[in-house]
Formats: structure tokens, C-alpha cells, sequence
């Protein structure tokens, strides 16, 4: 944590004399010399933080005042640069500008000599310490992850789960009466991975029509877990008036249709099923309740209870070496020592497969000899008092080179059990700043690499990727989840709002987070009267957040959820880290909805803005743009408007004005009633050089009302586009010609087309193409597609097209790994599930197909 702010503080000091010369005249040799006696500690940081580590408490202080040096010196940057940027707006006068810019730059040089007294103080007490430098570390290097050492294992290859899930799936199957199965046993065992590979078995998904997994956790709130129960259910969103009897008559009545299985996974408490009990209809046809607890008492309250047992000495060094080295026999072969380490290190792990998978990951990242795995098992007696496998997980996150171990730890601020999001999350992690924003590259690449590096340590669990492999969702393990908090309070990163706090905790926070969480609810209605003039990240999951609370150096601005605001502040228009902000589902009251407030260009601030999501277009743009030359990500929308009696159109002109200013951009989404072609068109927005992502969602016209057909030939698509979404769109003829040419596409998808009766893929079309999802085009009859068309394709959706008469010949497309099939016609259906007819024979060759999302065929059979 303390190299990471001091590298940081570093660089910002080093930009702050490049941008400031002529102004730094009087205290430049002061500020170089703070960067000097920086630079220096940062060299005994890591002697520094190993001596902490073994428990060193002298040591642990000297980290903790290099730390707060570091925050110190960052904070009178920041509020330099704010205070610099304020003074220089065009409406201020020259001479004010100049005096108050000596005024800054006089606060600045006071404040840069009292923290050189207290640099050299630190400085003289390292050599007291003994704290001496350590040779560079070529693990730091900013390196994208290689190739895994060991191939990814799959959780089936956990010893003993293929016999675990078989027990279980022949429970799930006995009898025709609803029961209820618990999993029980303590925190790290694999009971969420055992429920997730019996709840996505082929066998399970072809018996339970239904299917439905639910996170619970210790702070459940009933309301948001019938919320998310009925919307999967029934495929809806929320009641219009959340009610608990509400929610469960509509759930009951959805769960009579097919036989279902629910999850509930990571149970503390007996009065979750009570709570959720009237939603289970029991009619008689083998529908299950499945649970997963650490709690004995909530297992024996219902019928059937399985007890995963802990791995014998044997299951856990085969587990081990299996995530450790690629072939663990013949390594072993070579040195007795190595098999006597390799013993010592699976005892270690008590049993546990989340301890066994861990540290063997962190095994794969070392030489594979007796010297550098014997250190390994040395080094677990450093951490948190040997308290079994915490000290293990502790071990791999020391391993973690120093950017990486601040990605880890902003996993804290994320809700217990919560399925995480990976793009969000590394666009924050990119306005933290704590990827290199001087390598070559896409920013977005290198947080992707570090995600990944995360995933390849088992320090994170992958829920779902895309198309490409990515990642698209994950979890953390609770365990992993605490010590991410627990290093968070440990560094001074992260407070997580409850009702504990006190308004002293805030006064020094740089990230605070609000939970949906009951706790908090009372603390949070006095949030607006808490100074905290540090704060770099503010995150609110689903409750309300008053308004009006100054936060300068904010860099991260969460509110998606946030509840009954009464309007946005206006200070934000005029932070100018602000780098992430994201406003998607906020409620405002009878205020417009995701209303930005929208400075004029002479006073617009957000100079540094890199994601602007879940906004409306607000009038005050209509006189003035913001200016947002920094911007990444944009997701907008702009509908019609009633004013006395008659629909008032959109002045598209605005957001097309704005978008070509933002030379930036990697990410576009548009939301309205009537798009203007010119949106997609890189002739109109110049800007899109950099563009990858398209999503526009509503009726694209051509020419004025934009509510006619879309005349795709007139518009030249940017180029680099490597994901196109189109929803609701009326095109003139077939998209496919025009579409097939983007060199690197890689994602397509098209809902709810109009006036398409025809649709060809040509031979050489679509090269890079490796999903497409092809929902709800109403008028479709004929789809064909030639040889050599979409080449490296894995994953095709159809749903909706309700006059499809046939299938494409998918034949040649030896790269399909996935195929679903829904909304059929009657007639195409049948054919389909004849399986021995013209059109199943065109699809036969996929390995995963789903019909009306029920697995059908897996070529794996045991997954």
C-alpha cells in the first residue's frame, strides 16, 4: 500500500514541475526535494514491509508514517491543482487569477517545507530501524499475465466432488414431494462450488425447467432477495409496489408452471426460509429447495442434510500439486525433498480446498525446486498468528506485487456474496489510477491482465465470461472478502459505512462505501453533515444518499441504486479528478431522472472525467457544452418530451456536437426515441478513431423526425468497432453486407429489427466475428449463410423469430461451441426436436445446444 501511494505521489510531483515551471520559481527546489527524500524511502519500503510482516511493530509504524506522509503530500497536490484550476476559469479576471495563483502557490510552498521536516525525520529513523534498501523486484514489473503455469481446474477436479455432486444429484432426483437438501460445513470447503457444479449439470438442467440461484449472506434484506427471486423467476422487473406478500403470491404462482430448483447459497440464519417458504408451491412433481450454510443448526431444520467432509492428506497433496505444476509425477520423481515439502505444505491447508487451490497458485508462480517451496512454507508462520488458512490466503495476497494488492483490497468495497461485474470494476480501478497511465496500450487491457492475474491466483471466482474468455462476472469468497477488509482498515484504503462509525473515521477516509444494509440506514441520514475532505471513492449500493456534501478530490462516484434523491449536487459539475461516475437507476423523486448538472464551457471541471454512465441529456446543455476531453465511456439517453399537450423532440445537434469533441472515447451507448443516423457515422464524429463499443437502443432514422427506416448504406461505421448492439431499429434491407465488412468485430447483436424478411452472411463475412445474438426480428423468413461466412464464430443466439420457416446451414462453422434456440415457430420447433430431420443435421455438430433455455445436448456429459 505505502509504495503504491508513494510511486503515485511521485509521478504527480514530477508533472506538477513540468505543468507549473514558471509558476513553481519559489518552491521548486523544495518540491524537489521532497520528491528526493521520497524517492529514497520508497527504496526501503520493501525491506520495510517484510520486517512488518513478521511482526515487526517498530517497522509497522515506519510504514504507517511513510503512508500518511505520502497521503499528506498527495492531498496538497490535489487541492493545489483544484484550487489552480478554480482561480484560471475564462470569467475570472487577469489580475485576480495572478494573485490568487501566489496566493496557492505561497499555501503550497508552506505546506511542502513542514512535510520535508517530517520526511527527514522519517528518513533519519529507518537508519535507527535498521530498515536497509532491497534489490529490485522483477516481480513488480507491470507485465500482463503469461500463460498459467498449470491449466486452469476445472472444479469438477476437486478430489472427491464427482462423487460429492453424483450423492447430491441422486437427492434432487428422489421423490415427487418438494424437499429441501442443506450442504453444511465451515467456510473455504467447496460448498458453493459443489451446489454451482450440481446446479449446472446437464442432468439438473434438463429435470428443473426452473432453475434459480439466489446469494443470501449474513445481512440479507428479505425485500431485495424476493426482488431478485421474482425477477428471475419470472423473467419481469420489479412489482411497481414491493410488497413481501406481493412478491411471494407472484413467485408461487410462476413456480406451479414447471418443476424448479432454488438455491440459496451461503444461509446464516433460520428465518431465511421463513421468510421465503410461501413462494415454494409443492405440487407434486420432485421440485427442490437446494441450501448451502456453515451453520449446523440451519442445516438440521430441514430434511435432508449433507455433511462435505474435509479432504484426507492424500486428496489434498493431489489437489495441491494439480493447481501447483503441470505434471506433478515427473517433478516429483526428481527430488524426495520436493515430495517432503510439497507433504509439509498440503497439512498446512487442513483439508481445505479453498486454502489447497490457493497456495497452490501461488506455488505455480515460483521456481519448482525444494529452496523456493520451503520458503514458501517458512513464510506462512509470518502472517496473522498462524490462524490456519487465514495465514495461507494472507501469504498469496503478500505475494501480490504492489498494484495488484490494491486491486485486491478494492474488493471490499463490494456487498458480501455480491456477483461483481468485471467492467465497471476495472474502469474504476482505472480512475483510481492504479494502472500505468504512461504505457503504451489500452488502459482497459492492462486492468483486464490484472483481473485475470487475480483469477489465476484463485483469489477471485469466476462466474461467467464472455465470449472472447473475459471475464464478465466473478465473486470473492468470503474469507478472501475479509481479508480484503481487513487489509483495507489495516492501510487506511477503505471505509465501509455502519453504524458503528463515527464522524472521526471519515476525516481521514479515501474511499467510503455504503452497503444496502439495515445498519446503516439511521448513521447515513447524517452522512451530508460528515466532513470528509480526503475521499477519492464514493460508492453507494441501493439506499438513499443525501445531497449537498462537498467532495473535491473525488475521483469515483457510484450511486447506481441510490433511492429518493431530491435532486443531484451541483458540485458535481465541478470536481475536476472526478474520473468514474456512474448514475444508472437512480431514483430522483419527481426530479428528472440521471438529470446531470450541465456547465457552461467556462465553467465545466471535469477536465479528468474518463466514464460518464446513466445520465439524461439536460436542458442546461442546450447553452453551453461540459467539457470532458478526458471521457472513455458514455451511456445517455434522450427521449421525446410532453410539454403542454404535444411531444417535443430532442435537439440531437447537442449530443452530436459533444460527441465530437470526445477523441477519447472506447465506449458509446445511446438511449432515445429517435436517433439520428449521424450518431454511428465516424464522417460526423471524427472522434470514434478510438471507438470499440457501439450500443444504440431505440428507432435510428436517416433524416428528420429520425423515426423512419434506417438507410444503413449512407452511413460509414467506425472501423475498430469490435462490439455493435442495435435494438429496436428499422432497416431498409438487409444490415448483413454492410455489417460483415467491419474488419474486427466481435460481438454482434440484434433485437427487435424491423422489416427484415432476409438475411445472407457472405463467404469471407464477418472474419472476426465470435458471437452474434439475433432476438426478436419479427419479420424474418429466410437466414442463410455461405461457406467460409463467420469463421471463428462460438456462440449464436436466436429467439423470437417467430416466421424463421428453417434454420442456417451452421455445417461449416466448426468453431460453434453454442447454440440457443428459442421462440421458434411451431413448425421449425418440431423439426428441431425430431432430431433426426434436415435441420437438426445442420446444428447436430454443436456441442451445447439450449431450447427455450433447457439443455438439450452437451457433448461433456459430466458437466
Amino acid at each position: 500500500m505505502a509504495e503504491q501511494i508513494v510511486s503515485l505521489v511521485l509521478t504527480k510531483l514530477g508533472g506538477l514541475l513540468i505543468e507549473e515551471c514558471f509558476f513553481l520559481k519559489g518552491v521548486k527546489k523544495q518540491v524537489e526535494l521532497v520528491m528526493i527524500h521520497l524517492g529514497q524511502m520508497q527504496g526501503l519500503l520493501r525491506d520495510a514491509e517484510e520486517r512488518k510482516n513478521k511482526g515487526n511493530n517498530g517497522t509497522k509504524q515506519w510504514v504507517k508514517d511513510v503512508r500518511d506522509v505520502a497521503f499528506e503530500i498527495e492531498n496538497v497536490i490535489d487541492m493545489y491543482a483544484v484550487k489552480i484550476h478554480n482561480v484560471t476559469a475564462k470569467h475570472v479576471p487577469r489580475w485576480k487569477r495572478c494573485a490568487s495563483k501566489i496566493v496557492a502557490l505561497h499555501k503550497l510552498g508552506n505546506a511542502t517545507s513542514a512535510i520535508k521536516e517530517k520526511i527527514r525525520t522519517i528518513s533519519e529513523s529507518a537508519n535507527n530501524l535498521g530498515i536497509k534498501k532491497l534489490g529490485e523486484d522483477v516481480g513488480e514489473a507491470r507485465l500482463p499475465p503469461q500463460k498459467p503455469v498449470v491449466p486452469d481446474i476445472d472444479d469438477d477436479e476437486i478430489v472427491g466432488f464427482e462423487v460429492d455432486r453424483e450423492n447430491i444429484i441422486n437427492k434432487l432426483i428422489d421423490g415427487p414431494n418438494t424437499h429441501i437438501i442443506s450442504i453444511v460445513g465451515p467456510g473455504g470447503l467447496g460448498k458453493t462450488t459443489l451446489a454451482r457444479k450440481v446446479y449446472n449439470n446437464s442432468k439438473v438442467k434438463e429435470l428443473f425447467g426452473i432453475r434459480v440461484w439466489l446469494s443470501i449472506s449474513q445481512d440479507f434484506k428479505p425485500i431485495d432477495v424476493l426482488r431478485k427471486m421474482y425477477e428471475k423467476v419470472t423473467r419481469q422487473n420489479r412489482l411497481a409496489v414491493e410488497d413481501a406478500a406481493g412478491y411471494l403470491g407472484e413467485i408461487n404462482k410462476s413456480l406451479r408452471e414447471k418443476r424448479y430448483l432454488i438455491v440459496l447459497d451461503d444461509v446464516w440464519t433460520n428465518d431465511v426460509f421463513d421468510w421465503l417458504k410461501d413462494g415454494f408451491p409443492d405440487v407434486g412433481n420432485g421440485s427442490r429447495v437446494m441450501i448451502t450454510t456453515r451453520k449446523e443448526d440451519v442445516a438440521l431444520d430441514h430434511t435432508r442434510v449433507f455433511r462435505l467432509p474435509l479432504l484426507d492428506k492424500d486428496e489434498s497433496l493431489k489437489l495441491l500439486l494439480k493447481n501447483a505444476i503441470q505434471n506433478p509425477d515427473f517433478f516429483l520423481s526428481r527430488s524426495n525433498e520436493l515430495q517432503d515439502v510439497a507433504e509439509k505444505l498440503a497439512e498446512r491447508c487442513d483439508g481445505l480446498p479453498l486454502a489447497i487451490v490457493v497456495l497452490g497458485r501461488l506455488l505455480s508462480k515460483k521456481p519448482c525446486d525444494h529452496a523456493h517451496w520451503s520458503q514458501v512454507e517458512k513464510n506462512l508462520d509470518w502472517y496473522r498468528d498462524g490462524e490456519g488458512c487465514m495465514n495461507i490466503l494472507y501469504s498469496s495476497y503478500h505475494d501480490l506485487p504492489y498494484y495488484l494488492k490494491s486491486c485486491f483490497r478494492y474488493l471490499a468495497c463490494f456487498p458480501e456474496d455480491d456477483e461483481i461485474q468485471a467492467v465497471p470494476l476495472l474502469r474504476m480501478w482505472i480512475a483510481e489510477g492504479f494502472m500505468d497511465h504512461n504505457k503504451k496500450g489500452m488502459l482497459e487491457d492492462e486492468a483486464e491482465h490484472c483481473l485475470e492475474e487475480l483469477a489465476q491466483r484463485s483469489l477471485v471466482q469466476n462466474v461467467d465470461r464472455y465470449y472472447n474468455g473475459s471475464i464478465k462476472y466473478f465473486r470473492v469468497h468470503d474469507l478472501l472478502r475479509d481479508l480484503a477488509i481487513h487489509e483495507s482498515e489495516e492501510n487506511d484504503f477503505l471505509l465501509i459505512c455502519n453504524k458503528e462509525n463515527t464522524q472521526t473515521d471519515f476525516k481521514k477516509a479515501r474511499r467510503v462505501v455504503i452497503h444496502n444494509n439495515h445498519k446503516v440506514e439511521s448513521q447515513n441520514q447524517n452522512l451530508e453533515n460528515i466532513a470528509m475532505p480526503n475521499v477519492r471513492s464514493f460508492l453507494n449500493f441501493d439506499i438513499e444518499v443525501p445531497v449537498g456534501i462537498r467532495y473535491p478530490l473525488l475521483r469515483v462516484l457510484e450511486l447506481e441504486g441510490s433511492k429518493n434523491l431530491t435532486k443531484l449536487p451541483e458540485e458535481l459539475k465541478s470536481m475536476i479528478h472526478l474520473r468514474y461516475r456512474a448514475l444508472r437507476h437512480v431514483t430522483l423523486g419527481n426530479v428528472e431522472n440521471d438529470t446531470l448538472p450541465g456547465p457552461p464551457p467556462q465553467s465545466a471541471n471535469l477536465v479528468n472525467l474518463q466514464t460518464l454512465e446513466g445520465i439524461t441529456v439536460p436542458e442546461s446543455w442546450r447553452d453551453g457544452l461540459p467539457h470532458l476531453p478526458s471521457l472513455r465511456s458514455l451511456e445517455l439517453s434522450y427521449f421525446d418530451k410532453e410539454e403542454n399537450g404535444s411531444t417535443v423532440m430532442p435537439d440531437w445537434k447537442i449530443v452530436l456536437t459533444l460527441l465530437g469533441t470526445l477523441n477519447k472515447l472506447v465506449s458509446l451507448f445511446i438511449r432515445g426515441d429517435r436517433i439520428p443516423a449521424e450518431i454511428a457515422d465516424v464522417k460526423t464524429s471524427p472522434s470514434y478513431q478510438h471507438l470499440q463499443t457501439l450500443i444504440l437502443c431505440g428507432p435510428v432514422g436517416s433524416e428528420p423526425p429520425y423515426s423512419t427506416r434506417f438507410f444503413l448504406d449512407t452511413v460509414e461505421l467506425p472501423r475498430n468497432l469490435i462490439k455493435l448492439t442495435l435494438w429496436y431499429i428499422w432497416f431498409d434491407k438487409d444490415p448483413m453486407p454492410k455489417l460483415e465488412k467491419l474488419p474486427f468485430l466481435k460481438s454482434l447483436s440484434l433485437w427487435g429489427i424491423e422489416n427484415i424478411e432476409e438475411m445472407v452472411c457472405s463467404a469471407g463475412g464477418f472474419p472476426q466475428l465470435q458471437n452474434l445474438v439475433i432476438w426478436y426480428v419479427h419479420g424474418l423468413k429466410q437466414w442463410k449463410v455461405e461457406k467460409e461466412a463467420m469463421p471463428l464464430l462460438k456462440t449464436l443466439a436466436i429467439d423470437g423469430c417467430n416466421k424463421l420457416s428453417a434454420l442456417p446451414d451452421l455445417n461449416h462453422v466448426k468453431t460453434l461451441q453454442e447454440l440457443s434456440l428459442g421462440g421458434m415457430s411451431d413448425v421449425l420447433e418440431s423439426k428441431v426436436n425430431d432430431r433426426t430431420g434436415e435441420e437438426w443435421q445442420k446444428i447436430q455438430h454443436v456441442p451445447t445446444i439450449m431450447i427455450d433455455y433447457i439443455l438439450v445436448t452437451r457433448t461433456a456429459t459430466n458437466s
